[in-house]
């Protein structure tokens, strides 16, 4: 299943994150509203999803639906400017 959404980019993240291994890691990922200035979530996002997008404005993203070990998820598919 294929979900569209319109959001609102408030802010891009960039976090380091260690593993199991001791080796360094960076997560990049967005803070997303909708209607009413009301934060909806976090996105995770790709390093080129993160360079492609800008804070304060309109992007179409399409999400695709998928069940794992530990339930139902969402993973971010494409996310572009709203035109």
């Amino acid at each position: 299943m294929r979900i569209y959404a319109e959001i609102y980019v408030l802010a891009k993240l960039k976090k380091p994150w260690t593993d199991e291994k001791g080796v360094e890691h960076l997560a990049y990922s967005a803070n997303i509203m909708q209607e009413n200035g009301e934060i909806i979530d976090t996105l995770r996002l790709s390093q080129s999803q993160h360079d492609s997008i800008e804070p304060n404005k309109n992007y179409t993203v399409t999400v695709g639906y998928g069940k794992g070990q530990n339930g139902g998820y969402l993973k971010l598919l494409t996310i572009v400017p709203k035109k």
